[in-house]
């Protein structure tokens, strides 16, 4: 069993403080040795020594009452006797769980760049390939990473002394479970809630009975297509939305989890009412919906012939599953009309 926060820091009660004040008092009467200053949370020791406090803040109200127990995507039971208070987040998902519980980090990975406060911190690198030796260094209290992608990586950590959480985000349901995990590991229940809350109220909104079916496109280098599967996060935007995925029962292949090859004539096979591409590559590449569109062997598709191609954010449809899952369903309802 792992158990978070080993080191418990002391709360500063009035009469601690009051205590503290008298011995910073009779220390400054007994000449040399004695605290001169103390501003802004720096102690300044007359001498030669230097020695720089940080305050200690801890609130009431983010800490756990008792020591909370829970069971996270990597099936390790984590008991937390105080909320950690120095969190880094080494994926995307992970970064937006946390700020979406009413958390935030002090470290986080290249790719994490939501909410906007995330990207002033600093980084570990690649989320494929974090630095082990900058998150020691950080020394935090708790790192949270992404169970399906970065489990190799729990171990590796473990062994370095730091304590890890897994989350995932695969499904809305996932995806609102582990905000509410979270949010009681930080001691921030009410504000998981709450973001749980909102996102099933927009969910609600959106309907789940659209009916039409779809296939979700993405290219490699070499030019060929794969589709999303419904059991993937980008196929599960289709899933919540009610459309129909074309490419169900397909089976994983190519370089994107989660998607399965399909060739032209199995497209065209599909003949999907509604045509969803994503491309990954940066402007200016040419996206692939336009590309879609000006290939003569898809020419008589559905979807060509209507114009319902929608090119979908490469963030939000397949780089950070994650709490914008609603985003992305309002996008997708919003740009098949």
């Amino acid at each position: 069993m792992n158990r978070l926060g080993k080191i418990t820091f002391p709360v500063l009660t009035p009469t601690i403080l009051f205590v503290v004040g008298l011995l910073l008092g009779c220390s400054s009467s007994n000449g040399a040795g004695s605290v001169s200053q103390l501003e802004g949370g720096n102690a300044r020791e007359s001498g030669s020594a230097s020695i720089s406090v940080t305050p200690l803040q801890v609130s009431k109200d983010s800490a756990p009452e008792a020591p909370v127990t829970i069971i996270d995507a990597l099936g390790q039971e984590l008991t937390i006797t105080i909320s950690p208070q120095k969190i880094a987040t080494i994926s995307p998902t992970a970064t937006e769980i946390l700020y979406a519980a009413g958390g935030s980090a002090i470290l986080r990975d290249r790719a994490s760049n939501y909410p906007l406060e995330a990207q002033a911190l600093p980084d570990v690198g690649s989320a494929y390939d974090p630095s082990i030796e900058t998150l020691v260094a950080a020394g935090p209290d708790l790192v949270i990473l992404e169970a399906l992608t970065q489990a190799r990586f729990a171990p590796i950590l473990a062994r370095a002394g730091l304590e890890v959480m897994g989350v995932k985000a695969e499904t809305a349901e996932e995806i609102n479970k582990y905000i509410l995990k979270v949010g009681k590991i930080i001691g921030q229940e009410e504000v998981a809630s709450e973001k749980v809350d909102e996102i099933n109220d927009r969910l609600a909104r959106v309907g789940g009975s659209d009916g039409r079916t779809v296939l979700i496109l993405i290219s490699d280098q070499d030019r060929n297509l794969y589709a999303a599967r419904p059991e993937s996060y980008t196929g599960e935007i289709a899933n919540t939305l009610g459309m129909v995925n074309k490419a169900a029962g397909l089976t994983d292949s190519g370089p994107y989890p989660g998607f399965s090859l399909m060739s032209l004539e199995t497209i065209v096979a599909a003949d999907p009412d509604v045509i969803v591409t994503i491309t990954p590559a940066p402007d200016p590449a040419p996206r692939l919906s336009s590309m879609i569109s000006r290939m003569p062997q898809l020419a008589e598709l559905k979807a060509v012939q209507d114009s319902s191609i929608f090119e979908a954010d490469v963030t939000l449809f397949l780089q950070a599953p994650g709490p914008r899952l609603i985003e992305a369903v309002e996008l997708l309802k919003d740009g098949t009309k």
